[in-house]
């Protein structure tokens, strides 16, 4: 792989052939790392990249809302220059980050040539890379494939063998550290029930939570207010949050998840499950809705490498229905 420079190669060449496009092996910005400008916004809403290559940079405007904090399905692309804005920068010295960081752009050092892309297609594979107690670390690996720049004067430059622009990291607060609240709003599903047995489970995106427990806690009696059902979590009565490496169904859930295709899983070791039933008066048929709120309390939870991920004094997995 050799190193382009852009605006001589132009020269050189233009001089010696005017038949169309002008075809180049590659542009070398493989090495170094991806820089961005941090103002304080989320890191899925940054948009700006660069790499720096000493006094050569290449910049990516991307389309917004192409970053989400979760495990892309194939890959996610984008078009330049409709969607996406791609050039080529030669300056006078070498440049740093905050050059493009600062308010007020320094003076020096000063843009030689420009370069602009017409055309290309932007490719982001995003997946989980780390996840522990707390967060969950995303990588997105961007590559940027049939370019063609276009220079002052018109003149274009074709790279047919790709950029690979490199890797960008974004971060989410884990459901472990949020006690779970980001399945409030995610419906239960049941798996189908073995022996006397019925796993309840909420599934979102890369994420599951499941709960294992006996039919017979939520049987078609309404309980007291003050007399829930309970049992002790156990190696048979178990609360789970699995992370997985690609996203997850319900289907998959039920069937199970192949330890080497789960990232981490934080499991209980011990704690209490209580079910509170209420009753609906019946209908014009006569059917009967069960309500059965399901409570979970003093629950330790530790993950695949048997580590203590700390004690939960209540969480609420949530209302499950059933009818006579």
């Amino acid at each position: 792989m050799r190193k382009l420079s852009l605006p001589i190669l132009l020269i050189l060449m233009l001089s010696s052939c005017s038949d169309g496009d002008l075809q180049i092996e590659t542009i070398d910005f493989d090495e170094g790392s991806i820089q961005f400008c941090d103002d304080g916004q989320e890191d899925t809403e940054t948009t700006l990249f660069f790499k720096i290559n000493g006094d050569e940079v290449l910049i990516l405007d991307l389309q917004a809302n192409l970053i989400e904090n979760g495990p892309s399905d194939g890959t996610i692309t984008s078009t330049i220059d409709s969607q996406s804005d791609l050039s080529y920068r030669l300056f006078s010295d070498d440049v740093n980050q905050s050059y493009f960081c600062s308010e007020i752009p320094p003076v020096t050092p000063t843009v030689i040539e420009e370069i602009t892309a017409t055309a290309g297609i932007v490719q982001i594979t995003s997946s989980l890379d780390t996840v522990n107690r707390t967060t969950k670390t995303y990588n997105h690996a961007i590559t940027i494939s049939e370019v063609t720049l276009v220079n002052s004067l018109g003149e274009s430059i074709t790279d047919q063998t790709g950029i690979d622009f490199g890797d960008y990291e974004t971060d989410v607060e884990s459901s472990v550290a949020l006690v779970f609240s980001n399945f409030v709003s995610t419906d239960i599903n049941a798996c189908d029930i073995v022996g006397e047995t019925i796993v309840l489970t909420k599934v979102l995106n890369d994420e599951y939570i499941s709960l294992a427990i006996p039919i017979s806690l939520l049987a078609n009696v309404a309980t007291g207010v003050d007399t829930p059902r309970e049992a002790d979590l156990s190696e048979s009565i178990i609360f789970k949050n699995g992370i997985a490496r690609v996203a997850v169904t319900t289907d998959s859930v039920c069937s199970g998840i192949a330890t080497s295709e789960l990232e981490n899983e934080f499991s209980t070791t011990e704690g209490k499950v209580s079910v509170s039933t209420v009753a609906s008066e019946p209908n014009t048929d006569g059917i009967i809705t069960y309500t059965h709120t399901i409570l979970l309390s003093e629950f330790v939870l530790q993950d695949l490498n048997g580590s203590n991920a700390g004690t939960i004094a209540a969480y609420t997995f949530g209302v499950f229905t059933t009818t006579s």
